[in-house]
């Protein structure tokens, strides 16, 4: 399924002060945002699916955790992994990363000694994480443990420590994720122990808004939210961006409906017209020569998208004739690549 524009605006309202600083939003001053444009933030937060049934947290699962029934104005609503599929900077930043640190929880318990009288407390520390993947960013370790608290599959406890680190316990739960590599594997995995605890629970349970055993829909390729913070810049910019704008929301109309023609004709256009931002006459010196703010990522994501436009040319000018090629969607690079790179045309606008 794909979620609706406001569906997916309010988890970016969400996603948005937790990536920039660590800390969920408070319900008030999401509920604000919404109060001023007129629109119900309750509404569209009741609205959102999710699978399994109301009741015991591990026995359903969606885009978001908040105390139920009824969130109050200074209760923080969170997301859940399950987020990556639908805002691609969660996955970049969370969802990506919570799986490798998942395989480290793996091999912890996998490799807990064994005693005849005793069954030893498995711990997973933030510091030893940390030293172990130098790679995760240190905004994400400290976040982690809070994400593992909302991932009903599961079962952790443990406590911060006082000095920014702390401790999780590590259980039985987390080898039902043995052999999951990808973050769509592991909201899928979940969506199968969730669903199943729902059914011992209710053997005839409410219909989920999700189809048994499916995984939310591919939702947006440009963060809508990232757009209109690019209409906003646009103000108070000598750049126009209505342009780039339009291609971008033809581009996620194209993704949407599963087109890949469209969406690689789309990205090529956007690639076309973005590089004097950047201060460049075309995408292959911006790929190679503009410094980027994320230097090593994000000019990794801007050095992927040049190597697509072969593809793009594939659909823009190859004519007619009995042996075409076939695109699919799986030719069209991941969303997080094009939106990094938006990000930093925002930053300089």
């Amino acid at each position: 399924m794909t979620l609706t524009q406001d569906q997916h605006n309010l988890l970016a309202a969400i996603a948005h002060p937790w990536l920039a600083t660590g800390e969920w939003p408070l319900w008030a001053n999401v509920q604000h945002q919404y109060d001023v444009r007129r629109q119900d933030a309750d509404a569209i937060l009741n609205s959102l699916p999710s699978v399994g049934i109301e009741g015991p947290f591990a026995a359903s699962y969606g885009f978001v955790f908040y105390p139920r029934p009824r969130v109050g104005p200074r209760d923080r609503v969170q997301l859940t992994v399950a987020a990556s599929l639908v805002l691609p900077e969660v996955k970049m930043m969370a969802g990506e990363p919570f799986v490798r640190a998942l395989r480290h929880m793996i091999d912890l318990y996998a490799s807990r000694p064994i005693a005849a009288d005793d069954v030893p407390t498995v711990i997973l520390r933030s510091t030893e994480l940390a030293a172990a993947h130098p790679d995760l960013k240190p905004w994400f370790v400290q976040v982690l443990a809070d994400l593992l608290s909302h991932e009903p599959a599961i079962s952790t406890g443990g406590a911060g420590i006082g000095d920014g680190s702390w401790e999780r316990e590590v259980t039985r739960s987390v080898m039902q994720y043995v052999g999951v590599g990808t973050v769509g594997e592991y909201i899928g995995k979940t969506i199968e122990i969730v669903t199943a605890k729902a059914a011992e629970i209710a053997p005839t349970p409410v219909e989920a808004a999700e189809p048994e055993g499916s995984t939310p829909g591919r939702g947006t390729y440009v963060d809508p939210a990232l757009l209109d913070d690019l209409e906003n810049a646009a103000q108070v910019s000598t750049w126009k961006v209505h342009k780039l704008v339009a291609l971008c929301q033809g581009l996620n109309d194209a993704y949407a409906a599963g087109n890949p023609y469209v969406c690689a004709a789309m990205i090529r256009a956007v690639l076309d017209h973005i590089p004097p931002v950047f201060g460049h006459t075309d995408f292959k010196q911006v790929a190679a020569q503009y410094s980027f703010t994320v230097r090593r990522t994000d000019k990794a994501h801007a050095q992927y998208l040049e190597t697509f436009r072969p593809i793009g040319d594939d659909v823009l000018h190859r004519p007619i004739s009995p042996r075409v090629p076939v695109v699919t969607m799986d030719d069209i690079p991941a969303p997080l690549r094009l939106n990094a790179v938006l990000h930093e045309l925002l930053l300089l606008l």
